[in-house]
């Protein structure tokens, strides 16, 4: 059975155009559209569709927020990141300062250690001197006593002259 609509022009034009956003026909179009009125599909669809439009709107507001948060927290870390690079290069050109310091005070340590061993060296050489003086010394004492001038006349009489030469 056949039933004829005459729709008036802003209708046809919003049927033609809803058809076409769907990709059916206009008798397609209309029959789904009677079919929806006559079932109530249309409100329970229109319902779930609109609580789910309220849901995606909800989870976008929340990830928005999300979004909105994490941008923060990434420009403080950003900032963050920035002072410790900045701490890190004062670290570094502190080391560097330091490293210099120990290379000049194990420079001036090795030059002290020379300056040190040969001062020791010149004590030994000083010590074998003196000890080479000191037997000189003794061999030439040795010497003078035994070449000693006879005792005196006077001397010889005090003590006689056989007891002064044992």
């Amino acid at each position: 059975m056949r039933i004829y609509v005459e729709p008036d022009d802003q209708m046809l034009k919003e049927i033609n155009q809803k058809a076409k956003e769907n990709g059916i026909g206009k008798a397609q179009f209309v029959k789904e559209a009677v079919d929806q009125f006559l079932h109530g599909g249309d409100q329970s669809e229109l319902a779930s569709t609109k609580a789910a439009l309220d849901k995606a709107r909800e989870d976008l507001d929340k990830r928005w927020s999300e979004i909105t948060t994490l941008r923060a927290e990434i420009t403080a870390l950003k900032a963050e990141l920035e002072k410790s690079r900045s701490a890190h290069e004062k670290v570094i050109i502190r080391n560097q300062e330091l490293q210099q310091s120990a290379d000049q005070a194990r420079s001036e340590l090795e030059g002290m250690k020379r300056d040190h061993d040969h001062f020791k060296d010149t004590l030994a050489i000083k010590d074998k001197q003196i000890g080479f003086l000191e037997g000189h010394v003794a061999q030439l004492t040795q010497s003078i006593s035994q070449l000693a001038l006879p005792p005196s006349q006077e001397e010889a009489k005090k003590k006689g002259w056989w007891q002064f030469w044992r």
